[in-house]
């Protein structure tokens, strides 16, 4: 697998939105496996094309995050470390476990809200809610994380995770995630970004299981 920086370079300008590039280990239908080795220079590639931020996996050793971030830093390019559950949502304390085990293991994460100057390091973590319960915990996990002076995203994956995908921003999440209508979901439970502000506007005056059923 080869990627054309020029191409990507090109496609990072013309765009008018700020742009994240990830590359994962597999893609959607699991059918392409990249070594890590490889993995690790294509990564790098995006990195230097200067996208707003590049979203690598936190299971990644210690040397590689840092190696990864700081080359980063030198093109001026926010860092995601990006953790997903794709089973099931932990307690409130164990995620909380995660955050600081993240928090010693990825660069700049720590008092990363106080660092107003680009290029940002943001923790992602998102859990597959099996219940309305698990919107509740990781929406309390937000609020936890903004007094932490953490910069994060953290939602819930699933149909039943769609409170904590819309609603999370409003706990201080840096962002969340949809869909373009005419593309397909890139995570389960992913919604088109018409609905996202449908149901976003809805909820503000909603109790939150309504928006659950809608």
């Amino acid at each position: 697998m080869e990627l054309n920086s020029s191409k990507l370079s090109k496609l990072v300008k013309t765009v008018p939105v700020p742009v994240i590039f990830t590359l994962k280990e597999v893609n959607e239908e699991n059918h392409l496996k990249i070594p890590e080795k490889k993995r690790i220079e294509l990564i790098i590639k995006c990195i230097e094309t200067s996208p707003s931020f590049i979203d690598i996996e936190t299971h990644f050793e210690e040397d590689i995050l840092k190696k990864l971030h700081s080359i980063a830093i030198e093109n001026g390019v926010g860092v995601i470390y990006s953790y997903h559950d794709f089973n099931t949502t932990p307690s409130e304390q164990d995620i909380l476990k995660l955050v600081s085990k993240f928090s010693k293991k990825c660069p700049g994460l720590e008092n990363s809200s106080l660092n107003r100057s680009k290029p940002r390091s943001v923790l992602k973590m998102v859990f597959f809610a099996n219940s309305f319960q698990d919107n509740i915990n990781v929406l309390n996990v937000c609020q936890t994380l903004s007094n932490k002076k953490i910069n994060y995203i953290c939602f819930n994956m699933g149909k039943k995770g769609l409170f904590s995908r819309i609603f999370s921003i409003t706990k201080g999440a840096l962002l969340s995630y949809a869909r373009l209508e005419e593309t397909h979901e890139t995570g389960p439970g992913q919604i088109p970004i018409n609905r996202f502000y449908y149901l976003y506007e809805k909820g503000e005056n909603s109790h939150p299981k309504e928006i659950a059923r809608l």
